[in-house]
């Protein structure tokens, strides 16, 4: 696989100012070359990605409401799976149907787009009645491209898998597999990340990209070096300041940024 068709994605630009400067620092290094946005959150960065020859994607988010001016509502990610079940689900769905129109909208205007990509914050769009309002919104929208964040599982030694974080990634996987039986699915692009959310180093993104070397279409392989730090607590509910904030976020921001991070990739 060549290196141009491999996406070094970074997911949550926008979340916060520090967030988006770190991310941001990645992308000069030239060491991500494709982010997904967060709207209503910070956009000091915004007219610098309007400039830069990068791939975006919408990041869109119906689980982080606090501190976002075109969120009036979020959900966990359980409470939208099970909505189905409750007797307000077809207020509530034309609600969120609503809030991903409102995203959408903003992003093309913000970022003076025709078509668009999108991508979900916490995967909720692979929740299968969430899914099908994103297809049934293509056309209108001229969503070119929707991420299926599924890949194969994968080891990479047992020392950096056995701990809280993998068997959390574990559970999400499978859960995404599962629910995906259920979905629509855009193939375009190969993905690779899941399995190492939060704790992406040198080795688990080139097994990533091993298992996908014989495909000729792009690779997306996900990294979060998006971290923030205790300067910014007060914008973030306690769940995800801890999210943001953790030492593996800040381990794959300081990988991410190196000097040596393509070189030893490619190597």
């Amino acid at each position: 696989m060549r290196l141009k068709n491999i996406l070094f994605h970074a997911d949550d630009f926008g979340r916060s100012k520090v967030i988006s400067k770190n991310i941001l620092k990645c992308i000069k290094m030239n060491n991500i070359n494709s982010i997904s946005i967060m709207v209503g959150f910070d956009e000091n960065y915004f007219n610098y990605i309007k400039r830069k020859k990068i791939n975006i994607k919408l990041h869109l988010n119906l689980t982080e409401g606090y501190k976002n001016f075109l969120l009036n509502n979020d959900y966990s990610f359980i409470e939208l799976l099970f909505l189905p079940f409750r007797p307000s689900f077809q207020s509530k769905k034309k609600e969120i149907i609503k809030q991903i129109e409102k995203q959408i909208r903003y992003f093309k205007k913000k970022f003076k787009t025709d078509k668009i990509k999108i991508d979900s914050h916490e995967h909720i769009h692979v929740i299968p009645w969430i899914n099908n309002i994103i297809f049934n919104l293509k056309k209108k929208f001229k969503i070119v491209e929707i991420r299926n964040p599924s890949e194969k599982f994968y080891l990479v030694g047992f020392k950096h898998s056995l701990n809280f974080i993998f068997f959390t990634n574990l559970i999400k996987l499978l859960v995404i597999k599962s629910l995906n039986n259920f979905n629509k699915k855009d193939n375009s692009v190969n993905f690779t990340g899941l399995n190492y959310t939060g704790m992406q180093n040198l080795k688990t993104i080139k097994k990533g990209i091993s298992l996908n070397l014989e495909t000729k279409k792009r690779l997306e392989v996900l990294i979060h070096p998006g971290y923030t730090n205790s300067k910014e607590k007060k914008i973030f509910d306690n769940k995800y300041f801890r999210y943001y904030n953790s030492p593996e976020r800040l381990n794959e921001f300081q990988f991410t940024s190196s000097k040596k991070f393509l070189k030893n990739i490619i190597g």
